[in-house]
Parts: C-alpha cells; structure tokens; sequence
C-alpha cells in the first residue's frame, strides 16, 4: 500500500539529481516536469504536477528551487494520507449511524402512534437561534420571541458583536396539525430598557417536510410588512414522522458510504501519481495493479484540492434521536429573500462611498465661487443606493448618467475662467479682486472633482453588472453593514416617502 510508502526529502533530492537537476538550484517548471517523466518512466500527470509547481514561490524568471518543490511534494503526500484516513474513519461513523438508525427503526415500528393529520404524536420543532445581524439602532440588550400559535417562548442575547446579537439558544414546539403559525419576533432594550420591535418573520412548516435540519437567515418585516435590513439566523427541524425519518436516513447513508469509498479510491490514484517517481519498479507495479478502475472523470475534484490546507469534508448527518440529530449542522439551504447569485463587494461599496463622499465635501467648499449643487446632489443620490437599497440596472443609469453630465459642467466651467488664472483682470461680481484666492482654489477643487467622478463612473459600472446579475452585495463601514441588492426599492415607497 502507498500509504506505507513515506517519501523523504533526501529520497526526493537524490532522484531528482539523477535525472540532471542538482541541489540549491533553480528550474523552470517544464524542466521539473521532464524530470518527473524520466523518473516515471512515461508522462508525469500534468495537471497533479501543475498544482505542486503552483504552491511554489517562483522567482522573476518563473523558476522554483529544487528543495521547495521536493518539500510541496511532500506535504502532498501527507496530505492525501490524512484525507483517506478521514474518510475511512467518517465511513466507520456512517456505518455505526446507520445500525443506530435500524435499532432505532426496531424500536418504533410497533409503537409509533399518530394523530388524524398523519403527524407523530410527540412531534417536536426544535429550533437554534443563532444571531441577529444588521441592526442599525442602538441597544444594549435583545431578545427573540418565537410564537407557534398561543405557545411562546423567549431566547435571550447572551453576547453581542458589533451590530450582531448573539443567542446561541435551543428551544422546542410540540406540532400538532404541521399548519401552525410560526412566528419570530426581534425586540431590543435601550439604555433606558424601552423595549421596540425591531421585525418579524415566519416559519413555513410545508417547506421543513423533508424532515431535514435547514441553517436559514430570514430577513425581518415591519409593522408595515416592508423588509428591513436586519435578519434571523438560525437552524430548524422538524420531524413529523420518525420511522420515515430513519428510513431516509439509512438510505442517505447507503450514499454517502458509497461516495466516501469512491473518493478514497480517487486520493489513492493520486497519492500513487505523487509518489510513483520516487519508487522502485517493483513498488510501483504492485501498487498500480491494487488501484481499482477509475470510473469517473479524471480525478474528479480531487485534484483540485490537493493542496489546500483547509479541507472542505462532506458534512455527515447525524442519526441518533431527533434531539440530538437537530444540534448538528447537516444541510445549508438557499437563503430566503434573497438574489440568486450573492457575491461580496464590500471593498468597492466601501471605497465608492468614500468618493461620493470626498466629492461632496469638494462641492461644498466649490460653492463659495460656483453653484456646484448638482454635484451635492449626485452625492446623496449615491447615498441612497447604500441606504435605501435602490441598486436597480435603471437608477445606477440614471446616477452614471448625471455623474457624466456633471463632469461636462466642471469642464464648460474650467474653460470660462482659463484665461482669467493668468490674467490681470482679477475683479469678481460677488468678491472684487479679494476674490482672487477663492476662484483659485475653487478651481483646483473642480479638477480634483473631475479627477474623482471619473473613477467614480468606473465603479458605478460595476454596480450596473452586479445589478444585472442580480448579485447581494455588503457595504461594511465601521461598525454599520447593509445588504444591496436585496429589495431593489424605488426612489419612492408607495406612500410616496423618501425613507421608510
């Protein structure tokens, strides 16, 4: 077996000067790569060696050193030894699950009793409340209240970071009917404990039937039922039927065994591949005769991640009862109210907000010698995308398309007073010749102005792509974050108010 076979750098650097490259030298990757051929004796897979030169530091010329290369290889090696022996012992697990999982169906088959809507009698919702994020108002403590119909329990905050509330808090709802009303309340407490409701949202049980823990965020409503910026995370699960619970469960574990032992054979393959060039003629034949066929595509993903050190592993779930099931974090579903595609673009959110804000504080000191009130305009106009979520393919048109305008204005302005910087007619209409500074550096802030709306167009058509995509970008500044892209609002609500 490969996993017995433990290259060492010594081992590597010997074989490698062999074949013509030495020691404290430097080489370019295909000259590493014919090496690998002459040692394997036929063509070193490129992709596998690809990704090791990949993890090197090249110097100016592309080259890496020798012993760094050796010592990549290396940790390769270890690498795909620790993921088969994970896996191993996570397919150990899934088996002892599953005969829990039958031990438990044993138990039940006789005993399971069930009401006139086809639910177990001790039917139980559990729920973990998580955090809140993107509360914009002060607080100093918080509280979710959960509401299944005239049953209502309270998760109190037991930390806080930033704007996010932390709750970390279990709870459990008998279900009766599967048709309750779940309900979610956000409150906070000020300094003077005046308790506010911050938003509300729901719980469809329909969408929880697969009997599956789902980890959601939940975006909260108003007294007016318009969504707001904060949100509920959290994990639910509800099993409704146990027999046919643990029955899905065994089947999935059927599956997920099956998948783990078909990446194990995909980890050997490619342990076999790093460590070929380095055995014997023997060692080699004996272990490529023990690897099964390969029946997917080649390599699959598993290449992919060689080298990563952190390890994405299949999450497993977790049988036992429900109770214990529910604490474990099994499946990530899509986020409610949300675009399709959610992509982070807080770097360009942040530095254009620092622009237009740069930009309005220029046109005010411009107002002294010039009406530079559209720019002021422009300004809160960027604003609201941030603060009033209109990121819209039509409205950033609609702010690109002033942002332009706005620079032919400074230009047609610059061009007035060109002849009078150098001129000897230095008397204002509102000023006189005291004016003379005033204009000066009114101009030189109209071409920093310019300099900047002009980087500021190259931003707003990225938002414009982002839009299109229908991307959810983060703004993050100081300690505020807002979600864009969620609601997509008019300039205007329906009753015609700027800001709700």
């Amino acid at each position: 077996m490969s996993l017995q076979f433990n290259p060492y750098a010594a081992q590597i650097l010997e074989a490698f000067q062999r074949v013509g490259l030495n020691k404290g030298q430097a080489y370019q990757p295909d000259q590493i790569f014919q090496a690998l051929d002459q040692l394997t004796g036929s063509a070193y897979d490129r992709d596998v060696a690809t990704q090791i030169y990949e993890q090197c530091t090249p110097n100016q010329r592309g080259q890496v050193q020798i012993e760094e290369f050796s010592q990549v290889l290396i940790s390769a090696d270890a690498l795909l030894k620790k993921k088969i022996q994970d896996s191993e012992r996570q397919i150990q697990q899934i088996v002892d699950d599953s005969k829990d999982c039958q031990r438990n169906i044993q138990e039940i088959q006789y005993t399971q009793q069930q009401n006139q809507n086809g639910i177990d009698t001790d039917s139980q919702l559990h729920l973990i409340i998580k955090s809140a994020s993107g509360i914009t108002q002060d607080f100093i403590q918080s509280q979710v209240s959960i509401s299944v119909d005239n049953n209502e329990q309270i998760a109190q905050q037991s930390g806080r970071d930033k704007s996010q509330a932390i709750f970390n808090h279990q709870l459990g709802f008998q279900i009766k009917t599967g048709k309750e009303n779940v309900t979610l309340s956000l409150f906070i407490y000020d300094q003077n404990q005046k308790k506010s409701l911050v938003g509300q949202a729901k719980i469809d049980l329909s969408q929880l039937q697969d009997q599956q823990q789902h980890s959601l965020q939940l975006q909260l409503q108003n007294d007016r039922q318009q969504f707001t910026t904060p949100t509920i995370q959290f994990d639910v699960h509800w099993i409704y039927n146990k027999l046919k619970y643990y029955k899905e469960m065994i089947q999935k574990y059927e599956m997920d065994i099956y998948q783990h032992n078909n990446d194990i054979e995909d980890y050997k393959r490619d342990l076999f591949i790093v460590q070929q060039p380095f055995m014997d003629n023997n060692q080699r034949q004996n272990l490529q005769s023990s690897l099964k066929p390969q029946t997917s595509s080649k390599l699959q993903t598993n290449s992919a991640l060689f080298y990563q050190q952190q390890q994405n592993q299949p999450s497993i779930y977790k049988p036992t009862p429900p109770q214990q099931s529910f604490r474990q974090n099994q499946i990530d579903i899509p986020q409610q109210n949300q675009a399709e595609a959610t992509e982070e673009l807080s770097d360009e959110i942040y530095y254009g907000f620092i622009l237009y804000l740069l930009m309005i504080v220029l046109s005010l000191f411009q107002c002294f010698a010039r009406p530079a009130y559209v720019d002021i305009i422009l300004g809160i106009l960027y604003l609201l995308i941030i603060f009033r979520d209109c990121f819209t393919p039509e409205y950033l048109k609609f702010v690109g398309a002033i942002t332009v305008f706005t620079i032919v204005l400074d230009i047609f302005w610059i061009s007035i007073y060109k002849n009078w910087w150098n001129g000897t007619d230095k008397t204002l209409p509102t000023w006189g010749e005291a004016g003379d500074p005033i204009v000066r550096i009114t101009i030189v802030f109209c071409i920093f102005n310019m300099i900047v709306k002009t980087a500021l167009c190259y931003i707003i058509f990225h938002y414009y792509k982002a839009a299109q995509s229908n991307q959810v970008l983060k703004f993050k500044a100081w300690e505020f974050e807002f979600q864009i892209g969620i609601l997509k609002q008019n300039l205007f609500t329906s009753d015609k108010r700027l800001l709700s």
